[in-house]
């Protein structure tokens, strides 16, 4: 019998990436769970998360540890005089922050003009 001796590879991942020169975009996909998002905030040591967007549109499943880690990067980034929003977030995402009450923590950004017909 053989045994897998490794640890499996996580299912999700944080990444913080760059728009231009002056915005980040904490972006969250797949599962996010306890384990990628304690991998995550090992990652950055004690630096502070600070963004100006969140972009969960690809999660599949979030963690309370998850929802916590986006809960400090707001308070993070508002402290810093940024204003982040919650540009994308999948149906999960709206799922999880709805039971643990926290959904009026995360700005949404305002919907943009209908589309002109062509």
């Amino acid at each position: 019998m053989d045994v897998w001796d490794h640890p499996r590879p996580p299912a999700g991942v944080i990444t913080i990436e760059r728009e231009g020169s002056d915005r980040c975009v904490l972006c969250l996909r797949g599962d996010v769970d306890t384990a990628v998002a304690t991998q995550f905030t090992a990652n950055q040591r004690r630096e502070q998360v600070v963004v100006d967007a969140i972009d969960a549109e690809g999660v599949t499943f979030m963690s309370s540890s998850a929802l916590a880690l986006l809960v400090k990067a707001v308070e993070a980034s508002t402290a810093a005089g940024r204003h982040p929003v919650l540009r994308a977030a999948s149906h999960q995402v709206d799922r999880a922050l709805r039971l643990a009450g926290i959904e009026d923590v995360f700005s949404r950004p305002e919907p943009g003009p209908p589309p002109s017909p062509s």
